[in-house]
């Protein structure tokens, strides 16, 4: 009888805890707040979208020391002033603007092409040889590649990946070259700035496609912008400390990339004469409004800032989906399939139970 008792009762706790996801979710689903706890150690618990950049920027914003930055508000208000100040008075001319890919029109007018194959896109990388190792070391990383075979050949690329695939890799090969920051104060900076602007124009593509039904060539375009805005504040940050000879505290650079990556982002996708949809997108975003590629766009930069968080050990794959699915206007079902799209059962991660024993 005893041993009766004792298997119901082991019988209704793992009912119990098989059930706690789902009730998690129909929580989520109904909008009652359910931040996990701890979810990212370090940072305050907030909205969901609020935790996640805000554990994008701490992976970022690790200091070239490892330790943390000194923290000196009055060093602080004159650095965040001037930089604010010289965004705001910027006439943003071309000079003032990094340089738009040569190919970049070729690509837009290809694109936009109905009867345009994979192969003609290619052949509009093809025509440089530096750009051609950079598609495939794109497509060799572990956002793209689908086998464990090595990718050595425009060709076999193009068969991998298909249309859509190839479109998102030569898009994100025409932006790489001018996104590339030397960032001493944050060493990897530059690297995590990339991964993220990849990982979003991949999910904004998706959750276009799938939920918003808007153009997802326009919406993998705002992922890359998104990414070149981050670039450039960073840019006019590490120029300001330079001036007041000084060092930029981690508080100082996320108070202005949370401000100005996507007014600067904007600008950018005007003067690159991108759709007209991204920039307006672009600028619905900064004022965290708006449905359509605006909304595509607030999702896609949660969820790389989730899958970044989890290829870095940072966060388990289950808490990154718990505070995914806090987020408003992404059905479960289209959750769950750009999540395996985005972050694949090939990245390592830190798992619950690795992070309990923690």
């Amino acid at each position: 009888m005893a041993l009766l008792a004792a298997a119901v009762g082991a019988w209704w706790l793992q009912g119990r805890r098989a059930a706690a996801p789902e009730r998690e979710r129909a929580a989520a689903r109904s909008g009652e707040r359910q931040v996990p706890p701890a979810a990212i150690p370090g940072v305050p618990d907030g909205d969901a979208g609020q935790i996640l950049q805000a554990g994008f920027h701490a992976l970022a914003l690790v200091p070239r020391s490892g330790g943390a930055c000194p923290a000196v508000v009055s060093q602080d208000a004159p650095l965040e002033a001037a930089v604010a100040a010289a965004l705001e008075a910027r006439d943003w001319s071309a000079r003032h603007l990094p340089r738009r890919p040569q190919l970049l029109p070729q690509l837009i007018q290809t694109v936009n092409d109905s009867d345009a194959s994979a192969r003609s896109m290619a052949a509009i990388i093809g025509q440089d040889a530096v750009l051609t190792g950079n598609l495939l070391r794109i497509a060799n990383s572990p956002i793209y590649r689908l086998q464990a075979k090595p990718v050595d050949s425009l060709q076999r690329a193009v068969t991998l990946v298909g249309t859509e695939g190839i479109r998102q890799i030569i898009s994100a090969v025409l932006v790489q070259p001018v996104m590339q920051l030397h960032c001493e104060a944050f060493p990897q900076f530059g690297t995590v700035i990339w991964e993220h602007a990849l990982l979003a124009s991949r999910a904004a593509a998706d959750h276009a496609r799938m939920v918003t039904h808007e153009d997802a060539f326009a919406a993998q375009w705002m992922g890359l912008t998104q990414g070149l805005g981050a670039a450039l504040v960073m840019r006019h940050l590490l120029d300001a400390a330079h001036d007041q000879a000084t060092t930029p505290s981690q508080a100082v650079a996320s108070q202005l990339l949370d401000a100005w990556t996507l007014p600067v982002a904007s600008r950018i996708a005007a003067a690159w004469e991108l759709p007209p949809s991204v920039h307006e997108a672009l600028l619905r975003d900064a004022e965290a409004s708006g449905g359509g590629l605006a909304a595509s766009l607030r999702f896609a930069r949660a969820a790389a800032s989730a899958s970044l968080l989890c290829r870095h050990g940072r966060i388990s794959q289950a808490q990154a989906l718990a505070l995914l699915e806090q987020r408003q206007g992404t059905p479960a079902h289209a959750l769950q399939w750009i999540w395996r799209r985005l972050h694949g059962r090939s990245v390592e991660t830190l798992d619950a139970e690795e992070m309990v024993e923690g």
